[in-house]
């Protein structure tokens, strides 16, 4: 079974979170069937979608649920780990990035790499992941900043499963175009690689939606839920 092929015949929008992993060649593959798919992401997340809901325990008791962040999309899968213990999963929209075309940047505001300095203001402000967590992404060269004025005026990142995320701007420097800035050059960082930008956005959250549509990036109808 050609999990990539597969998966892109079922929409690449729906489960990107499944094919940029392994176009990566950062996930290993723990079932891929008929009923579905099973990714174990960077030895952290592990990411699931389910064809068979008849399959969806098979699928939950393969993963570990007391180990690293889990990602399933909706359906059965999302009760059956509601079932052993995992309660109030981050419901989320994912959006991806369908073009080529670079972004035109905004050159008003200064994009750089996130830098030591600026971490304690990092750890200040973000708290939708723990400090070890950011600490990593920041190690591992994945996160930028915004300058203005040499402040530091937000960041984001790269989430471990390979999303973007972490976008975050400081309360002083809002409806300054600050996020949109940040993610323009992120996509067009993601796009020089190769590599297909995509997110996910909590839902009810409007304004990052909002601002997804702007920049171009296609919205899946099917929602994901993250534990842990």
């Amino acid at each position: 079974m050609d999990v990539i092929e597969t998966l892109s015949l079922r929409g690449r929008t729906t489960y990107i979170d499944l094919i940029e992993p392994l176009e990566e060649g950062v996930a290993e593959v723990l079932i891929a069937d008929e009923d579905g798919v099973l990714l174990h992401v960077q030895d952290t997340a592990y990411v699931a979608t389910l064809f068979n809901p008849e399959a969806a325990d098979t699928f939950a008791e393969a993963v570990p649920t007391s180990k690293g962040p889990i990602s399933v999309h909706a359906g059965p899968l999302v009760s059956a780990f509601k079932e052993r213990g995992l309660t109030d999963p981050l419901e989320c929209m994912q959006a991806v990035y369908p073009s080529t075309q670079l972004l035109v940047e905004d050159e008003s505001i200064i994009i750089r790499p996130l830098m030591d300095r600026d971490l304690p203001v990092v750890l200040q402000h973000y708290k939708l992941v723990d400090e070890a967590y950011i600490l990593e992404r920041f190690q591992a060269g994945v996160m930028i900043a915004a300058e203005i004025d040499g402040n530091l005026a937000g960041f984001m990142g790269r989430h471990i499963e390979c999303s973007m995320g972490m976008l975050e701007v400081l309360p002083q420097y809002r409806r300054r175009h600050v996020g949109e800035a940040l993610e323009r050059t992120y996509i067009n960082h993601l796009l020089s690689q190769d590599i297909t930008p995509y997110c996910h956005v909590v839902a009810g959250n409007t304004a990052s939606l909002s601002l997804q549509r702007k920049l171009g990036l296609e919205v899946s109808a099917e929602l994901v839920y993250w534990f842990n």
